[in-house]
């Protein structure tokens, strides 16, 4: 009751049930995998008594000394070793980045901001 049995009852050969399947398996199909836009995780450190909350629009900012973090016109933190992939491309974009608060730290001193 295995292989033969499947033959036996579909009238047809196995092999013709996959005619063009891998070419139907190679077209694009809804759940592609191309992305659009380049997103950039990195953790920052916050600043004592900033209040900020998942889902934050912030402006990351090069500075002499790394990358400053603000929520506005107040700087709430800073990225002090930042990937010099992520510097280049802060630089190349006017010095300045959108960036979406993904995660607070547990004790509140450090976050995760995806930069675009």
């Amino acid at each position: 009751m295995g292989l033969d049995y499947i033959r036996s009852q579909t009238g047809k050969p196995w092999r013709k049930r996959w005619d063009r399947g891998l070419d139907r398996l190679k077209a694009p199909s809804l759940l592609g995998l191309s992305m659009s836009e380049a997103a950039r995780t990195v953790t920052a450190e916050l600043s004592a008594g900033c209040r900020v909350k998942t889902g934050d629009t912030l402006i990351v900012q090069s500075g002499s000394d790394g990358l400053t973090v603000s929520d506005g016109l107040r700087a709430i933190g800073r990225i002090t070793n930042p990937s010099p992939e992520l510097a280049t491309a802060v630089r190349e974009g006017g010095g300045y980045a959108e960036g979406v608060l993904q995660r607070v730290g547990l004790f509140g001193d450090t976050a995760e901001i995806s930069v675009k």
